[in-house]
Order: C-alpha cells, then sequence, then structure tokens
C-alpha cells in the first residue's frame, strides 16, 4: 500500500455521503494504493489480504 492515513473515496478522512466513481474528482484513481475505500470500509486488496490469512491460518482452528 502506498496511501494509509487517508482513503480512496471522498475526501479521504471523512464519509461525506460523496458519490464515488470516475466523474467525482474526490474518488482515487487507483484504490489498490488505498487502505480504506472510505472513512470506514476496507478497500477489496485490504479484503482479500485479510480473507487470504483468514482462510490458510484461522479456519482451519474450526474445522
Amino acid at each position: 500500500f502506498e496511501v494509509t492515513a487517508v482513503a480512496c473515496c471522498a475526501t479521504g478522512m471523512f464519509e461525506m455521503g460523496y458519490m464515488c466513481d470516475q466523474f467525482n474528482p474526490f474518488t482515487c484513481t487507483d484504490a489498490n494504493k488505498y487502505v480504506f475505500w472510505d472513512s470506514f470500509h476496507p478497500t477489496e486488496k485490504t479484503n482479500r489480504i485479510i480473507s487470504d490469512h483468514m482462510v490458510k491460518h484461522v479456519l482451519n482452528v474450526f474445522m
């Protein structure tokens, strides 16, 4: 990740209810560089890293 202190969507620090798409100037151009999509939700890349770790190292505890 290149950006960890602000989010990709909206202003990056606070969820303002902006529509986050390619037409909004506040939306980043590459979400894979960010940990968070908005002020609360992780990006797809972050979710994939977490879920891959959970499947490989934690799921077996419950099986």
